[in-house]
């Protein structure tokens, strides 16, 4: 009786451990998103400025880091003069994607042959509830929906408040905190976009 006794306290106390262990706090997201953002920011050789250059050209790796978002930016290209305004529809294509806990080492990219017309994501920029997408009853493979629900985030819309132009094309790293609704309620984990390009189409309304 005693032996039976002793192995179910054994039991429940690997138990109190394992859920100890499993059980992962906002806070410890928070420094595990910490610790991946500056491991990929080392192996790259990413250099951090706290000022968005008064040029408003970036050198080669060069990330200005947002300091109320957390969000890196690295301008690749400011796009024509035809700046991008509040209330312009725009389209997002991005290249060289990864998502930097789950799957760093696969790249991903919404401009495939083929599918260019539904593969986009687009927002109404201004319109932050068309920063986000989460019904996710319409999402299936290939989709503007299914980009959008994992990679379409208030952190793509940032960039564009620097007086960025259409075509312009930006390189960003996004944390969770600002990142797309799968980011927010499903990997919490950070999404570089090694080139996400913007374009405006007019007389979209």
């Amino acid at each position: 009786m005693k032996k039976i006794i002793g192995a179910i306290f054994a039991f429940i106390g690997f138990a109190i451990i394992f859920v100890a262990c499993g059980s992962e706090t906002y806070a410890d997201k928070l420094k595990k998103e910490e610790k991946t953002i500056n491991r990929f920011i080392d192996t790259s050789g990413i250099k951090v400025i706290n000022k968005y250059p008064e040029t408003r050209v970036f050198k080669d790796k060069e990330y200005f880091k947002d300091p109320n978002t957390g969000i890196y930016i690295h301008v690749i290209d400011s796009g024509t003069k035809d700046k991008i305004k509040l209330g312009d529809y725009v389209t997002m294509r991005f290249y060289d994607t990864k998502m930097l806990q789950t799957n760093p080492d696969t790249l991903i990219t919404n401009d495939i042959q083929g599918v260019t017309e539904f593969a986009y994501m687009y927002m109404d920029y201004g319109n932050t509830s068309s920063y986000l997408f989460s019904n996710t009853n319409y999402i299936y493979s290939l989709s503007s929906e299914y980009y959008m629900y994992y990679f379409l985030s208030p952190g793509c819309a940032l960039p564009l408040e620097y007086n960025l132009g259409n075509q312009a094309q930006v390189s960003l790293i996004v944390p969770f905190s600002n990142g797309s609704y799968y980011q927010q309620s499903g990997s919490y984990e950070p999404i570089y976009f090694g080139r996400l390009k913007y374009t405006i189409v007019p007389d979209a309304k």
